[in-house]
């Protein structure tokens, strides 16, 4: 199977290399988020905790990951006092995540409302609570963001998986290869038909990219947000940013934006924090 991964992406991330050896070496050198699958993710149950160090997981296809970098469809979103959980999807599969307010930055819990894309980073900490997973992954970062956002995830996803599937293969027909590599052969008792399965599902994410469409114009989103949603006060600029939001325009190009369109006799201000078309 050969399966074709835009080249753009060739030196974004660091790669583990041959000259590593063991996993808590790797966990020295790691880079600082890893794109990966959530097949993968959710199978990953080798989670590795030394003194002073941060944990980081061995994953099937034998990366020791640190940290990790998702971009996907919000699917569900249970809001808690302490934090909530939401549930990302990809191509190949959905994982859970943890996300406390302080990660979400300038979004609001409100704005996590199912469809929609988020790009999220996150780390893995040993699960203490119920459940029958070992691991649960805590959001560090999280952000609406595009089709187009996705589609370019989906490719370093699918070169950081290929990455690894080849020397894991390698390992496999040598019958050799580091320790993190038998770690991950013994644990998940890895076969060549799981390495093709893998494989697999990359070329499966890979055909659900297309063509990038027109790029979103701020101005007339704005428009067309204000006339859809203005009521008899017109429309909260708070609530424009709900909207807006959900296209993944940052709130600073909002508010610029709704500026120019009043410069230009656009829309006005009938009240403090209100727009209205004229």
């Amino acid at each position: 199977m050969h399966l074709i991964v835009c080249t753009t992406y060739k030196n974004a991330y660091v790669t583990l290399t041959d000259t590593i050896k063991t996993p808590t070496e790797v966990a020295t050198l790691l880079p600082a988020y890893v794109p990966i699958f959530s097949h993968e993710l959710d199978q990953t149950n080798f989670l590795i905790i030394k003194k002073d160090q941060e944990p980081c997981v061995l994953t099937p296809t034998g990366g020791i990951i640190q940290k990790v970098w998702l971009t996907g469809a919000l699917t569900t979103y249970d809001p808690g006092r302490q934090g909530g959980i939401i549930r990302i999807a990809d191509p190949t599969g959905a994982v859970s995540f943890i996300v406390r307010p302080q990660a979400l930055d300038s979004l609001e819990q409100g704005d996590l409302v199912p469809p929609l894309f988020l790009s999220i980073t996150a780390r893995p900490e040993k699960n203490t609570g119920t459940g029958d997973k070992n691991i649960r992954w805590i959001v560090e970062t999280c952000r609406i963001a595009t089709r187009q956002d996705r589609d370019v995830w989906i490719q370093a996803a699918a070169r950081s998986l290929l990455e690894r599937l080849r020397e894991m293969q390698s390992g496999l027909l040598s019958g050799e290869g580091d320790e993190r590599i038998r770690d991950a052969q013994n644990h998940y008792q890895i076969q060549p038909v799981h390495l093709k399965g893998f494989g697999e599902l990359a070329e499966k994410a890979l055909l659900v990219i297309k063509e990038p469409g027109p790029p979103v114009e701020p101005a007339e989103l704005i428009l067309s947000v204000i006339k859809e949603y203005s009521g008899p006060r017109g429309i909260h600029i708070d609530d424009i940013h709900k909207y807006t939001r959900r296209a993944a325009l940052a709130d600073d190009l909002v508010r610029d934006t709704i500026r120019q369109l009043i410069a230009e006799d656009e829309v006005y201000q009938p009240a403090p924090g209100y727009v209205k078309l004229l």
